[in-house]
């Protein structure tokens, strides 16, 4: 990527940039705003966004993408906001119709737009509507998670018998045992409960960089990709069973175009609801410690 360069013939040297910047590589140097070490921008553009007079320039980005912000009057009212996150509902019932590219495309940049951390934009998406790349993916997914679930139960049973003690993450997979073997069951007798007959998958995957933010970018983009369908009038349901059997068999990564050494953090189904839901999520209570 380029490095932010300032415009100096509209720059007034409000000095708002320096304040802004994260990395603090913008200094006001002989009467001009400079980038000190171009090398060590995040290219995140708040000095851009900051600007009055928009001297700073992203080579990297469109201009047209830094358009001025709405009118605060134009946001959705708080009590408005909740209740639009309290609409949706996870989606396990959708009609026989295509998804229309268009709403994709404005889901992908709902993603698109989502923080990451240090500005990395590592993120990538596949989008399966192919029926038969759709079917042949739950076919391995669930043939391979019904493996792994008898694997797991023989494990647990040959434990329990010797006495040995059961290793943590085969504890943990337990509880999901009867639940895949069931899948299967139910698969052989043409009901899908994997994908429940949705007609998009969105899978969501990122090449390892070492960072600790990785899947945290993923669910957050993820969020904001669901409720761009909520507000296009879709459902969604996140899948977190694709990715587990995605990372047990590199043919399932391959089948869905994801590179071998990419991490899947989830995927989600999508597509248009068939039923409708007449009330709004219900949670326990958050538990929260005040430190006032």
């Amino acid at each position: 990527m380029k490095a932010i360069t300032i415009d100096h013939e509209r720059c007034t040297l409000c000095g708002l940039c320096i304040k802004t910047c994260v990395r603090q590589i913008l200094q006001e140097q002989d009467g001009k705003i400079i980038c000190t070490e171009p090398d060590r921008c995040i290219f995140c553009g708040h000095c851009k966004a900051v600007c009055p007079e928009d001297a700073p320039q992203v080579a990297s980005y469109r201009a047209e993408e830094f358009a001025p912000v709405p009118a605060k009057d134009t946001y959705p009212l708080p009590d408005d906001l909740l209740a639009f996150f309290r609409v949706r509902r996870s989606m396990r019932i959708y009609r026989r119709k295509q998804v229309e590219h268009k709403k994709i495309e404005q889901i992908i940049q709902a993603g698109r737009f989502a923080p990451t951390g240090g500005n990395r934009q590592h993120l990538e998406y596949v989008v399966i509507q192919n029926q038969e790349t759709l079917a042949k993916v739950r076919d391995m997914a669930i043939k391979n998670l019904k493996k792994q679930a008898d694997g797991i139960a023989r494990t647990l049973t040959e434990n329990r018998t010797q006495g040995k003690p059961a290793a943590d993450e085969d504890m943990l997979a337990e509880r999901y045992v009867r639940t895949w073997q069931d899948m299967y069951s139910t698969y052989k007798k043409g009901i899908d409960r994997l994908f429940y007959n949705a007609p998009v998958l969105i899978v969501t995957h990122f090449a390892p960089m070492g960072g600790f933010s990785e899947l945290v970018d993923a669910g957050l983009a993820n969020m904001q990709m669901a409720l761009m369908a909520e507000a296009l009038g879709l459902g969604t349901c996140f899948n977190g069973l694709v990715a587990i059997a995605a990372d047990n068999s590199p043919a399932i990564k391959a089948a869905m175009g994801v590179p071998k050494n990419h991490v899947i953090p989830t995927t989600f189904t999508l597509g248009y609801p068939g039923v409708r839901y007449a009330r709004l999520v219900s949670r326990r209570r958050a538990q929260v410690k005040w430190i006032t």
